[in-house]
This record gives structure tokens, sequence and C-alpha cells, in this order.
């Protein structure tokens, strides 16, 4: 019987004549993710991959006179239209805290700074424009933000056909504890000249006490076919369910929002002061990729967490540990990891922005001389979030259920182990098997050219042969053989 997983999968995955039982999964890229194509495995396990910070990091420093060393992200993303990366982030003073005679805390927030934009080709190294829209000591020369031309809660939107409407935005008004927020609507084609939708506000809370917060709007779900936000979605603790969660509403066009709808909650194998705040999410070959972060409310720190989806509604949360760690004691990101965008996949890594703090509550200031915190960035290869991880000695396996496939070929994402006297040559072979788990002849483990290098599009081959063409109209299944290798995704194409 086919379990839920597989039904969901049979559900999204491309329609392809096939007979009852099968996985039709075309040309499209498949992960290991969880058991939905697999059928059996040996000797290995599933691995959570850590996303690597680069050196040096934080990647933008506050060098200009117009900025202040506590620095935030408020947006980023890799603009299609200028094929560049681009942010806008604040800086502001170093907050400080202390206790008075009566022992309560007294915060000094350091002091408001300015907003500004940088750009990148490749989201490490950061240029600094002269915008010339705001006045800082007699001077334009600067890349300063004026506050009429920025907007948040902005995606950049490449389903809407209008240029006009590239860049989206919102501008939400209303308090935590006060009725009636509102969301409105703008859009924009250069995100500096905006544009208010007529009817605004295009969401409001009415009567209702609470708000959406933090809310990350999505922007168009390519695979739902629908416009899209996740929130913090428990009206800021005003609900009956007292700890944050995540909520999803959808629109067709932007205007027309649904009640959002409780789509991810902590759980029993969560620590019990574990709360959610938000889920920027990615969309890559069928899937959801997000970064849940987790709020420690005992510890006082935040962290993110790998989950993935294939519906938008149902996220898989096996992996709980943090995909971006900490820093040590002392780093800049050493109390709080916020993933202020979704993962961005460009030239063939994922990319992860992030605004790292050492502190999270005031009561932490008070032990500090002061706050600090900065922008940075951790990469992983593609679709290296989970992996097969493969043994020294001995070949791990893994095999696919009974699939139909469309391509000439197999290509195979991995990654080979480091040389070291700890380890053997990497050593990776395909089989592929029929429908009754016979080798089929010419692409059995003994006819398999060995890969042995890192490579996110390796082209699997028997004999120094890689078409698979003539079973393309046949069930198969992939079985793979690896020592000393990491095995990420697979694809026929």
């Amino acid at each position: 019987m086919l379990n839920f997983r597989t039904l969901i999968l049979l559900a999204l995955l491309p329609a392809l004549p096939v007979s009852a039982g099968l996985l039709p999964i075309g040309s499209q890229r498949q992960f290991f993710f969880d058991d939905s194509i697999i059928e059996t495995t040996q000797n290995t396990m599933r691995r959570l991959n850590p996303a690597v910070k680069v050196t040096p990091n934080p990647i933008i420093k506050a060098d200009k006179p117009w900025e202040h060393p506590v620095m935030w992200i408020a947006w980023v993303f890799f603009d299609q239209k200028l094929g560049k990366f681009r942010m806008r982030y604040t800086t502001g003073g170093a907050p400080t805290a202390t206790r008075n005679a009566q022992g309560q805390i007294v915060e000094n927030d350091g002091g408001a700074g300015n907003l500004c934009e940088a750009f990148s080709a490749d989201g490490i190294h950061w240029e600094k424009p002269s915008l010339g829209f705001v006045t800082f000591e007699g001077s334009t020369s600067n890349n300063i933000i004026s506050p009429e031309k920025h907007m948040a809660y902005l995606f950049q939107d490449l389903h809407d056909p209008d240029p006009a409407r590239r860049y989206k935005a919102h501008i939400r008004k209303g308090e935590v504890d006060q009725p009636g927020m509102t969301f409105s609507y703008y859009y924009s084609a250069d995100c500096y000249n905006w544009i208010a939708y007529e009817k605004n506000p295009t969401i409001n809370m009415g009567e209702h006490v609470g708000r959406w917060g933090p809310t990350d709007f999505i922007g168009w779900d390519p695979i739902r076919k629908t416009y899209a936000v996740h929130m913090e979605n428990n009206l800021h603790m005003n609900s009956a369910y007292k700890r944050r969660s995540i909520g999803r509403a959808e629109s067709p066009d932007m205007i027309t929002w649904t009640e959002p709808e409780t789509i991810i909650v902590a759980d029993n194998k969560d620590f019990p002061d574990t709360e959610f705040y938000t889920l920027p999410v990615t969309f890559h070959e069928g899937w959801y990729l997000g970064l849940l972060w987790n709020f420690s409310t005992a510890n006082m720190t935040v962290v993110p967490h790998f989950v993935f989806s294939r519906d938008g509604v149902h996220y898989n949360r096996d992996y709980r540990q943090p995909v971006i760690s900490l820093g040590s004691n002392g780093a800049f990101d050493s109390a709080v990891v916020y993933c202020d965008a979704p993962p961005i996949i460009h030239n063939g890594e994922i990319l992860c922005f992030y605004t790292g703090s050492d502190w999270r509550s005031n009561e932490q200031l008070v032990s500090m001389e002061k706050g600090n915190a900065g922008i940075g960035l951790a990469k992983l290869p593609l679709d290296g979030f989970i992996s097969f991880d493969g043994a020294r000695l001995e070949y791990s396996v893994v095999t696919t259920r009974s699939l139909t496939v469309a391509g000439d070929a197999l290509y195979l994402s991995m990654k080979a182990a480091f040389k070291d006297v700890a380890s053997e040559p990497c050593d990776v072979r395909v089989e592929l098997l029929d429908g009754r788990l016979n080798p089929i002849k010419g692409y059995t483990f003994a006819d398999s050219d060995v890969i042995s290098t890192t490579g996110s599009n390796q082209k699997i081959s028997w004999k120094g042969n890689s078409s698979v063409k003539a079973l393309t109209s046949k069930p198969l299944r992939v079985k793979i053989y690896f020592k000393n290798a990491k095995l990420f995704a697979f694809q026929f194409k």
C-alpha cells in the first residue's frame, strides 16, 4: 500500500502514462530528504549538512561615516533585472543595558542609524554605490535610502508580466495589543519609486487584537500557483495556542487573502521552550525548502532548522539541528542567527544570508559592555542540505522504488570524501534494475564506470555508454553503491 508521502509525490510529480504503483519522476531532480522515492538502504544514514560560514564574516563592514557598527538585513535577494545581489540593511549604535536602583533593566538602544543599499556580484564582496538620494554632511554621494523609497515585506515578482510591478511590498500599520492592524500593498518598477494600490489596505485585522509577525511574503508560489505569505500565526501570544507558530495565507492576485491557517507548531519532539518565528522558503525542483526560525525562550537563542515540503502545507522537520550554527562566545552571531531571506540558489551553490547578534534579551545586555550585530553568509553546495553518507571500507547502498523516467542520461550529485589516512578512495557505481529487481543487461554493477570526484552533475556510464534512452518507457529502479562519498541527488535528463 502506498504511504501518505508517496501519494503526495504522485499528485505533484509530472503526469506520465504509467502503471499503478510506479513513481513518474520524468526528468525532475530527485533528492534524498525522505523515503518518498527510496525502497531500501544498506550501511548508510542521512545527514544534515550544516552550511559553512564564509570568511571573512560578517560580509559587510560599517566603514562609512554614515554607518554605525550594529548592522541588520532589511531584505536581500538576487535581482534578475540587474543581474546581481541586492541588499538593504540598517545600521545603528551598539545597544547597552543596566539595572537601576530598583533592579529594573534600563536599556539604551544605541541610537537610530541609516538605511543603506549595497550590490554584489557574488554575495560576498559588496559595493556601496553613490545613490544621490539623501544629503549627509552636505553631500549626496552615499548609499543611504530615504524612507519613502524603502519598503518592508518586499519580494521580486518574476511571475507578473507587467514590468511596472516587478517588485511588490507592503506597509504594516497597527500595534500588537490593538485591533485593526492592516497591510497596504505597493508595487514598483525599480524598488525606489512606489505606487500604492488604490484600494488599500488589502489585509485588515478588523476588530481582532493581534498581528501577523514576523511576516515573510513569499511572492508567487509556482507549485500551488498562487501568491503566499508565512507569518507568526498565533496573534503574538493572544491565541489559545500560547507558543509562536507558523501560518500560511494565500492570494490569487495580492489583493484578496485567505485567513491564515497554522501549518507548523512545536510538538513533543521539540524542547518544551521551542517556538517558531517565521519561515522563509525557496522553490527548487518541485520542493519547498525552508529555514525555520527556532526560538528557545529558556536560552534566548534563535537558530534556523532545515524543513521541506512537497505541498507547502505539510512540512517535514526530521532534522532538528541548526543548519547554521551559533558562533562561539564573543562572536557577532553567538546568540541569534536570523535568516532574513530564503536560501538563494546561485551558480551551483545555496547561499543563506542572515543577521547575527550576540544578544536576544535586555537582560543578556546587562552583563555585556555592549551588544553587537552583523550580516553574515553561510553556504552549501547545490543540493547539499541532506545527504546519504557512505561507509569507508564496505559499500553503502541506496535503492529507489520503481520509477518511470525521461531523458538521455543519468546524473548524480555527490561529494567525494576528503583524502586522508582515515579514508579510502571515493568509489560510486550505479546499477539499474528492471521491474523484477533484476539487473538490466549492460547497466549492471560490473558494467558501471566508477565516479570518484565531487560534482553536482556527474554523468553515469556503463563501460563508456551513458545512454539510458532505451529504458525511459520501462519501469526501473536505481541502485547506487558508494564508499567514501556523500550522495545528494540524481536526475535523468
